[in-house]
């Protein structure tokens, strides 16, 4: 049987000698919330949550359940991460993913109330004796990174105990170049971690565009503020191409990029 490190199946004498071996804690967030009618909402902390287990067998450590909590804020007009680069006439409300005429509303957090839970996880795990508590981000909104950077920052107190921020996608995105949302990539992705909580045939065939706002599934371009001229999914990023082996190949380049900087961090405070 293999060796457990998730924390919920785990017995206490488990956890303790886990920690003696490794003193690392992975702690997973990603909200609840709206990835296009073919994907679960709960994506986001699934897939950090599924990264930081793999992370966790290959270099050591524990790792929390996923909590599927998170933040957004309103779009702005115009710009990155605004409305009209997605097609909208920029005048309406719209609060993340949560675009007008969808049928279920996404769980998202006030980024303050977001952050003094997520303050209060770590503090409760500074009590114990964990060296690294690392704070494994699955979202892409600006205000909710924000937010887990800055509760990583302040609850630091390096060398008694280092909180990190990281992230469970690929290499992070160059300034200006957001990932986008549920397309292909993501699509893919949940192939692999939750097979059969994807249904593509609740998209329309294939050939058919995809509109942003009908669907919210969104290429990075769009939300750095350069849709493409029709508002239109790009052919590339189209979930309705995305296969299994596909997944599987994103999953494991995600693995190894965290489980690489994870080895220098535990090298880091071992020295």
């Amino acid at each position: 049987m293999a060796e457990l490190v998730e924390f919920e199946l785990m017995r206490p004498p488990q956890i303790a000698e886990a920690r003696r071996r490794c003193p690392v804690v992975y702690v997973p967030f990603g909200p609840l919330e709206w990835h296009g009618p073919a994907m679960p909402m709960g994506t986001d902390a699934m897939a950090a949550h599924r990264v930081a287990v793999e992370v966790a067998k290959r270099v050591g450590g524990v790792v929390l359940p996923a909590y599927h909590l998170g933040s957004e804020t309103v779009r702005v007009p115009d710009g990155p991460q605004g409305l009209r680069p997605l097609g909208f006439e920029g005048h309406e409300r719209v609060v993340g993913m949560d675009f007008p005429g969808f049928p279920v509303k996404s769980l998202y957090i006030e980024e303050g109330t977001f952050a003094v839970v997520v303050r209060e996880i770590v503090r409760l795990l500074k009590q114990d004796s964990w060296r690294l508590i690392v704070i494994i981000n699955g979202h892409g909104a600006p205000n909710h990174q924000r937010a887990l950077r800055r509760v990583a920052l302040e609850e630091n107190e390096t060398p008694r105990v280092t909180v990190l921020y990281e992230s469970a996608g690929g290499s992070p995105a160059p300034a200006g170049q957001d990932p986008g949302h549920a397309g292909r990539g993501e699509t893919a992705f949940m192939m692999v971690e939750a097979p059969g909580s994807v249904d593509l045939s609740a998209l329309p065939p294939k050939g058919t565009p995809l509109r942003y706002r009908d669907f919210g599934i969104v290429n990075g371009a769009a939300f750095d503020g350069h849709p493409t001229p029709d508002f239109m999914l790009p052919a590339e990023e189209d979930p309705r191409l995305a296969t299994r082996e596909e997944g599987a190949a994103r999953l494991e380049r995600n693995i190894e990029r965290l489980a690489a900087r994870m080895k220098k961090h535990i090298a880091d405070y071992a020295s």
